[in-house]
């Protein structure tokens, strides 16, 4: 097909698409009309496994979740020794996450006692003994 832009004219093949018409329709204007939809949905291309400060991610938005992230087999190794020698054990950041939890209540208490807002205070010692044992 030729086209023509600004003065400049250029070839241009559009790809054919087989059609089909739909159930929906109507009239418009005075003239009928049906829904078209493809009878083949074309498949995209794969996306190549994209990386940015090392971490993966996909430029096609329709990918699924497992063939955009996943790296290739090469890299795959390489990637978990390093996440399993960086990532402390389930344990540790347990503990890590009550210890920040008991340190905001600690400061929230403080500025509470400060400021001499009483209830505060009661309903934060509330929440300081039902964490429990962490802090």
């Amino acid at each position: 097909m030729e086209f023509s832009y600004r003065g400049a004219k250029y070839e241009k093949d559009l790809p054919s698409l087989e059609m089909a018409e739909g159930e929906i329709g109507g009239t418009y204007r005075g003239q009928a009309w049906n829904y078209r939809y493809p009878r083949h949905i074309p498949v995209p291309h794969p996306t190549p496994h994209l990386k940015y400060r090392g971490v993966s991610y996909c430029a096609n938005p329709r990918a699924t979740a497992e063939a955009c992230y996943a790296a290739p087999a090469a890299d795959k190794s390489v990637t978990e020794v390093k996440a399993s020698s960086i990532q402390p054990p389930a344990e540790q950041l347990e503990e890590t996450h009550y210890r920040n939890i008991c340190r905001r209540l600690e400061h929230r208490l403080e500025v509470a006692r400060k400021s001499g807002d009483r209830q505060l205070v009661k309903m934060l010692e509330a929440e300081k003994e039902s964490i429990g044992p962490y802090c």
